[in-house]
């Protein structure tokens, strides 16, 4: 699995690992609709493990930022490895993200 869920002070953290690719993006993108539902969701995606991501995975960011931005969701991310940051920041999708260095920084900013 290309992926762990936790929930820490009602906030979703969804940590992605590895590969972030066609093949890992399918489940990861169902999973993180089902974290879309319900009130005043908090969702913040760690990409400390992530030492790949395609086109489909930078697609599946794309169309996560946009629904949550359309839901009212907030969403950041943290722990971003070299190669997420890298990609990410060459991409310009860095404009379109909070991101926090640490994790616990991007929790206690939901306060």
């Amino acid at each position: 699995m290309s992926y762990i869920h936790k929930e820490v002070n009602g906030i979703d953290i969804l940590a992605l690992e590895d590969s972030i690719d066609l093949y890992s993006t399918p489940p990861i993108k169902k999973f993180a609709k089902t974290l879309l539902r319900g009130p005043d969701k908090k969702i913040i995606i760690t990409m400390e493990k992530v030492t790949f991501i395609d086109s489909s995975g930078l697609g599946m960011l794309v169309n996560l930022f946009f629904e949550c931005k359309q839901k009212g969701i907030r969403v950041k991310l943290a722990d971003m490895s070299s190669e997420a940051k890298r990609i990410l920041t060459i991409t310009k999708l860095t404009q379109n993200y909070e991101i926090h260095e640490t994790l616990e920084d991007a929790i206690n900013s939901f306060n």
